[in-house]
């Protein structure tokens, strides 16, 4: 999380049902339980330039397609969580409730997230071939191809790759779909400071 995030209070519980019932009050949502606009646009700011670092740093230069499968599914699923966490209007438990990546998908489709016709298959299927690596150690081809097809404005040129250039195209969609997150929180927030602003503006 980046230092922009503050620490707000949880959803509440049964402890805090039980509270209200003894005492009559308990840990409802307060104004401050929100984020806000200014907030949420400085964490945008700031989101930006690590996506940027995290890509360089994390998407590997190695002849291991395994190892770049691995890394491009973090780094998609890092994104998702923080599409959550700053479209959500309350602070998510992203971590905290242990959600699925294919949970975490289906939440950000439920939040508004554009419906492009390739993102959601593409998820699927990366996150289909992570489980192969991670837990079964086998490495689905066709499925990184499918992936690879479907993503390609060139559909011959996408046939016959060797492991070194499916590696390339796994990395090339990855960094795609990772700024097609960014840019549907921009767009999500450009849309709120307007209304925002424009609050603000028949208020005085």
């Amino acid at each position: 999380m980046n230092e922009f995030h503050k620490s707000r209070r949880k959803r509440p519980d049964l402890q805090s049902a039980e509270q209200f019932i003894q005492n009559g009050f308990g840990g409802g949502m307060r104004s401050e339980d929100y984020v806000s606009v200014q907030e949420r646009k400085e964490r945008l700011i700031f989101l930006a330039a690590e996506l940027k670092t995290k890509l360089k740093q994390h998407l590997p230069r190695t002849r291991s397609i395994e190892l770049v499968i691995l890394k491009c599914h973090l780094l998609l699923e890092y994104m998702l969580d923080q599409y959550i966490d700053l479209v959500a209007p309350t602070e998510g438990v992203v971590d905290a409730e242990r959600f699925t990546f294919k949970q975490k998908e289906s939440l950000a489709h439920m939040l508004g997230f554009p419906a492009d016709p390739c993102f959601f298959p593409s998820a699927d299927l990366l996150n289909s071939i992570r489980n192969g690596v991670a837990h079964t150690l086998t490495l689905d081809r066709q499925k990184i191809d499918k992936l690879i097809l479907i993503n390609s404005e060139d559909p011959v040129g996408a046939k016959g790759l060797n492991d070194t250039q499916r590696s390339s195209a796994l990395k090339n969609i990855t960094k795609f779909m990772c700024w097609q997150l960014l840019g549907a929180i921009e767009a999500k927030h450009e849309v709120e400071w307007i209304t925002e602003t424009n609050r603000c503006e028949q208020v005085k």
